[in-house]
């Protein structure tokens, strides 16, 4: 070489992994659908880390355990979270006026899904848009071979999402955060894009 000096090869740059905290209402599927979805995303190239915590039901004790774990973080880490997220179902919620408030004001994305989470699982496998009651919608996910009792199904179809969000974002083009859709509906492609880093 002219002059003796090799140059290094450069590195390609990694991308950021993003930060998201998504916290849920269930203690079961939501967790593993979350987990999953990461999963798959990341095989397609997308990044983020995903921390998952798990509350119970309450929607305004889900988007307070939020707003906890992200304070959290930036005390203890120095380094927050890029999004923070909250999966919520209507079903019969006293509380769910007041997270949507809470939500708001601390910068949350606060999903919401009517009836239930399994709507938007049922759209994985099926497109069709009919209000079922808690105990019908749980029959047509175990039929359908997406759950068995709040157990997700290891083949669990995720490279299905994008129908599936396709199928929910026709049922609520007015879908947002802290929305609350027809029956059924899920702003669950909203995840789906923080994921991908949109």
């Amino acid at each position: 070489m002219a002059g003796g000096r090799r140059r290094r090869p450069t590195r390609p740059h990694r991308q950021h992994a993003r930060r998201i905290l998504v916290v849920t209402e269930g203690t079961r599927t939501e967790p593993q659908y979350v987990e999953g979805l990461n999963r798959h995303l990341r095989s397609k190239g997308a990044t983020a880390f995903v921390k998952r915590v798990a509350v119970g039901k309450d929607p305004l004790k889900v988007v307070q355990k939020c707003v906890e774990k992200r304070d959290e973080a930036v005390q203890n880490d120095k380094e927050g979270y890029d999004d923070c997220v909250c999966l919520v179902d209507v079903d019969e919620h006293q509380t769910l006026p007041a997270a949507i408030q809470l939500a708001e004001r601390e910068g949350i994305w606060l999903l919401i899904s009517n009836l239930k989470f399994e709507a938007w699982l049922r759209w994985h496998a099926e497109d069709k848009r009919s209000a079922l009651n808690s105990a019908q919608l749980d029959d047509v996910v175990t039929k359908l071979g997406l759950v068995k009792g709040k157990i997700l199904s290891q083949s669990f179809p995720f490279h299905q999402v994008y129908d599936a969000c396709g199928t929910a974002r026709a049922v609520d083009p007015e879908m947002r955060s802290g929305r609350r859709g027809p029956d059924p509906s899920s702003a669950m492609p909203i995840l789906v894009d923080l994921l991908q880093g949109e």
